[in-house]
């Protein structure tokens, strides 16, 4: 992340959600975020962070760290946990022609956040999963 970033680091937990909510927006506001698009970021955000909060530290404490930092008239984010390693880009997407009672439950919101963000970037790195994204996804994240 570039110097002129934000972090915010709080227990995995669902109940954390709601102030990575609030932290995100206040970088989304500086760049100009249109209020439209804000609930897009706010669905992008509690899709990864459930998901981390349910699975990453199997039943045992742990925390993650969302930051973000201004990229013009975006923003780069980065959410990264110190959990089981799990790239989301190599979850199986589900079959859309088959039946909703007829798939597997889970995959959907995987989909979900890659339409929306365009790009999705994941890397391990020193034992943490680092997610990420731009928002809005003008331009493609780089490859590191």
């Amino acid at each position: 992340m570039d110097p002129a970033s934000a972090r915010l680091t709080l227990p995995a937990r669902v109940e954390s959600v709601r102030k990575f909510h609030e932290f995100v927006r206040d970088g989304a506001h500086t760049v100009g975020v249109e209020s439209s698009e804000l609930e897009k970021l706010d669905l992008v955000l509690e899709e990864i962070l459930v998901n981390i909060a349910r699975y990453a530290y199997e039943g045992r404490n742990g925390d993650v760290e969302v930051a973000y930092a201004l990229d013009g008239a975006s923003l780069s984010i980065e959410i990264t946990d110190w959990g089981r390693s799990f790239n989301p880009l190599e979850a199986a997407l589900p079959d859309l022609s088959v039946g909703l009672a007829d798939r597997p439950i889970g995959g959907l919101g995987i989909l979900l956040v890659k339409q929306i963000v365009g790009a999705l970037g994941y890397r391990r790195k020193d034992n943490r999963n680092i997610v990420s994204f731009r928002f809005p996804s003008a331009i493609p994240l780089s490859a590191e």
